[in-house]
């Protein structure tokens, strides 16, 4: 389960940079999250793995503001399709900080620097496994186009690209101190399905965008706890597990 994604978002601000079409895969020899060790196997799903700090709820009552980094990207090494246009690939990256920043910003006040009080939420998404739609001409992108505020993104990625297979790996931190006090791993689609023994299953970006709303609202679900007595706790677990199981 434990594919590292490792490639630094230096990899991604050079595809931007230069306009490369090519997506680097992971760098195998480093890895995304600060902290692998404490992940265990979720008891109702499969692909998952879970971590939190033992003294992270008891804490998380303190925490008022939430900065969420731009969710990083890699292609899988063995996709067929390794191309996606840099618009694309912002356009999805934006979404996703979208889908986790629409569930807490009614409760939490969204920051862009590190401070007191301040959690702070990293994304990636790895193992994509990409095939190209036919679009012919339809696919063109005109010079200098910019990417509106509230597009779509599953209508224009969707309408491109296929995706086989992803794999999500999150982590919260403390803002200051780096302390990692969560962490999670999910995967879908024909790898992880492979390695349990199951036929091939379609993945898609919608599915991909839900899994990242599920990590908003579990967020929002554990911090609202914090603040309340424990009688009155919501099962944060369980949320969003259609979407993601």
């Amino acid at each position: 389960m434990k594919t590292h994604l490792g490639a630094t978002a230096l990899g991604l601000s050079l595809v931007l940079l230069f306009g490369s079409t090519a997506v680097q895969a992971q760098d195998k020899d480093g890895s995304f999250l600060s902290d692998y060790s404490g992940l265990k196997p979720a008891a109702d799903n499969p692909f998952d793995e879970f971590y939190i700090a033992p003294d992270a709820l008891a804490n998380a009552s303190k925490y008022t503001a939430v900065m969420v980094d731009q969710p990083e990207l890699f292609v899988h090494p063995e996709s067929k399709y390794q191309g996606m246009k840099p618009d694309d690939m912002k356009l999805i990256a934006d979404g996703l900080r979208a889908a986790i920043t629409k569930e807490l910003e009614s409760g939490y006040k969204i920051v862009d620097a590190p401070g007191p009080n301040v959690l702070y939420v990293r994304v990636a998404v790895g193992d994509l496994q990409l095939k190209k739609k036919k679009r012919g001409i339809l696919a063109y992108t005109p010079a200098g186009a910019l990417i509106k505020a509230g597009v779509d993104m599953t209508k224009e990625v969707t309408e491109k690209v296929d995706v086989k297979n992803m794999k999500i790996e999150a982590e919260v931190l403390d803002s200051q101190s780096q302390k990692q006090l969560a962490a999670m791993i999910t995967s879908r689609g024909s790898l992880s399905t492979a390695a349990a023994g199951k036929s091939e299953s379609a993945v898609s970006w919608k599915e991909l965008n839900d899994l990242f709303g599920v990590i908003g609202k579990r967020l929002r679900c554990r911090l609202d706890n914090s603040k309340k007595p424990e009688s009155q706790w919501t099962k944060c677990s369980t949320i969003g597990l259609a979407a993601a199981g």
